[in-house]
């Protein structure tokens, strides 16, 4: 799980404030949450894009 460092700190896992890393090791995790040292970095949700609406160009009237 990825978690992002509310502070600078340093020991088994060194991370400076505001990085993003992969902690694997879950006591750890947990203990660094425990501590208000990191929280989880929630995976954004994959959004499609919408396909652009195209306009059909006016079809000019023949004048007769």
């Amino acid at each position: 799980m990825k978690y992002r460092a509310l502070v600078s700190f340093t020991g088994l896992v060194s991370m400076a404030k505001d990085e993003v890393r992969e902690i694997s090791d879950f006591s750890l995790a947990q203990d660094l949450l425990n501590a208000n040292y990191i929280e989880e970095v929630k995976p954004k949700e994959e959004t499609v894009p919408k396909p652009k609406k195209t306009r059909s160009p006016k079809k000019k009237e023949s004048k007769k």
